[in-house]
């Protein structure tokens, strides 16, 4: 029913999460475990490796620091793409908006952040990270454009047609890149029935910012791009505003080297949003 791909870099991490997706998937599976630990290769390149020797006709990609805390999750996800034939790719967290300002899945928006992960080093110091949108109702599947890869579940079939796009370097962007490609002529949503623990809040330091400016230039679709097509200008001018002030409050603590800020402002357009001057300010100042 469902493959299970994993790039891995720590054995003792990769045994784990094996053990941990063995008692709680509850479908029939296989782990295509690939060992990452030496050469370092991007993980785009992995993934596809990945994927390519899948039996089955899911694909589920997934960090292996990570612990299912739901019960038959891989059921629960079966679940969703059987009662939705345009239903392409699922995630735990996303967003309904991408900026085309640079930025990474979250466009600072909240009325727009899907999420359904909790944060910790184990289940006694976990944290919960969940925004659901007002106006999704009860509904546990939400359509967004761009997701978060630390869980990533898709049709084979979509991973085939789309695939990782190589060109994407690295451990970065490259879940935004694949999810926004496959929202371009297929449903992507993030669920809300899997419950899952990560031991990490994600890296945004020197390396992420230079591949966020990377991609805003080379994005393989005409940003912004929203799940609510389309927007009147006010609307999304507010919210690329919102995605200015979030991100450089955010990478304000990376303490980035000056000339990539400047760099970062100068993309940005700082000067077309006067409100967040003060925000800029102490971005370039730290």
């Amino acid at each position: 029913m469902i493959s299970v791909v994993i790039c891995s870099a720590q054995p003792a991490r990769l045994q784990a999460v094996a053990r941990n997706i063995e008692a709680t998937i509850g479908v029939e599976h296989e782990l295509i475990a690939m060992d990452n630990s030496i050469e370092g290769r991007g993980i785009c390149a992995v993934y596809n490796e990945g994927a390519s020797r899948a039996s089955f006709p899911f694909v589920c990609f997934v960090h292996e620091d990570v612990e299912f805390l739901s019960p038959d999750w891989g059921a629960r996800a079966l679940a969703h793409f059987s009662g939705d034939a345009e239903l392409a790719l699922i995630g735990l967290a996303g967003s309904r908006y991408k900026a085309a300002t640079p930025s990474g899945w979250h466009s600072g928006d909240e009325d727009d952040l899907c999420i359904n992960i909790l944060h910790g080093s184990s289940r006694a110091d976990a944290s919960a990270a969940f925004a659901k949108p007002a106006d999704s109702g009860s509904s546990q599947c939400v359509p967004v454009v761009a997701l978060d890869g630390v869980w990533l579940f898709a049709r084979r079939s979509v991973w085939a047609q789309t695939r990782f796009d190589e060109r994407v370097t690295g451990f970065h962007f490259y879940d935004v890149d694949f999810s926004l490609r496959v929202a371009r002529a297929g449903k992507v949503a993030v669920v809300f029935d899997i419950d899952l623990l990560h031991f990490s809040m994600g890296s945004f330091g020197e390396a992420w910012a230079r591949q966020a400016l990377a991609y805003a230039d080379a994005a393989p679709l005409e940003l912004p791009f929203s799940s609510a097509r389309p927007l009147a200008k006010g609307q999304q001018r507010r919210k690329e505003a919102l995605a200015v002030r979030y991100w450089l409050r955010l990478l304000r603590r990376a303490h980035l080297p000056l000339a990539l800020r400047v760099r970062w402002l100068k993309a940005v357009g700082i000067q077309r949003y006067p409100a967040q001057w003060r925000v800029a300010l102490k971005f370039l100042l730290r």
